[in-house]
């Protein structure tokens, strides 16, 4: 267990310091990326809560049967 979470903590590190490296060595491409992510995150948002509402919606009847 020890030695799994050494790589875990590993991969973290070397995870965080590549993404330094190409942000330092791209930043134009890295901002472009992220302003896209935030237009597709808000999105998903959006729809995410027009479905919930949707579905949390009380019905409504069709009135009375006869």
């Amino acid at each position: 267990m020890l030695k799994s979470l050494g790589i875990l903590l590993g991969g973290i590190f070397v995870g965080a310091v590549g993404a330094e490296i190409i942000r330092k060595e791209y930043p134009d491409a890295l901002d472009k990326l992220q302003s896209k992510t935030r237009e597709v995150s808000a999105g998903v948002k959006e729809a995410f809560k027009k479905g919930y509402d949707s579905a949390t919606r009380p019905q409504k009847s069709a009135g009375p049967a006869t």
